[in-house]
């Protein structure tokens, strides 16, 4: 699959981090592409990544906060896992699981390519079940970050979002034990995990 480049707009990615916070997950300014494709924010950054060290303990929670920080440069709107949010991320071929009843998957993401997918869920244990990790599936959680629509990771298009989430939608996402159980139940049912591992596997999307 392949998409038209694009790059999100100044005022897309302020939105994005004010959007966040709304609904109650932290964020963190990232790396940003110029109109050189050269990566800014950060002195030698060469990829998206956050732009300062101490990014996991000093958060960005509170709209105003954003809506300042985010008027400064067009930085990349990174989710700081672990802090009430994790995410999973399916690879590509494993799309179809999302269409059974089993799997909750709103609010749903999905990356520039190679294209994969994200759902969004309560902070857990930290833990993927095996059977889901042999089959090309990651857990982001404490220590991790990921970006969020409309930022680019590369000089592709932008994340995007396919469900967004609505205001207040932390209190209505479902856990990573009941997601990755409805992956579980589908992906022994369907036979859809059998097979060689996605060719984008090596692509990730945490630092």
């Amino acid at each position: 699959m392949r998409t038209t480049a694009r790059r999100a707009g100044w005022r897309e990615l302020r939105e994005a981090a004010i959007s966040a916070t709304r609904w109650g997950w932290p964020v963190v300014p990232g790396t940003f592409l110029g109109p050189d494709q050269r990566w800014y924010g950060r002195e030698g950054a060469r990829r998206l990544g956050p732009i300062q060290d101490s990014w996991r303990e000093n958060p960005v929670t509170d709209s105003a906060e954003a809506y300042e920080v985010w008027s400064e440069h067009p930085y990349g709107v990174l989710l700081v896992c672990g802090c009430g949010v994790d995410v999973l991320e399916l690879p590509a071929r494993l799309r179809g699981l999302l269409a059974f009843p089993e799997v909750p998957w709103i609010p749903l993401a999905m990356t520039a390519p190679p294209v994969r997918w994200l759902l969004f869920t309560v902070t857990g244990s930290g833990a993927l079940s095996g059977e889901l990790s042999q089959v090309g599936m990651r857990l982001h959680g404490a220590g991790a970050w990921v970006a969020l629509p409309p930022t680019a990771v590369e000089f592709l298009s932008p994340q995007r979002w396919l469900e967004p989430p609505a205001r207040g939608v932390t209190g209505q996402l479902r856990t990573v034990d009941e997601i990755q159980h409805g992956l579980l139940t589908v992906l022994l049912r369907s036979g859809l995990g059998i097979g060689s591992g996605d060719d984008d596997e090596k692509q990730p999307l945490r630092c």
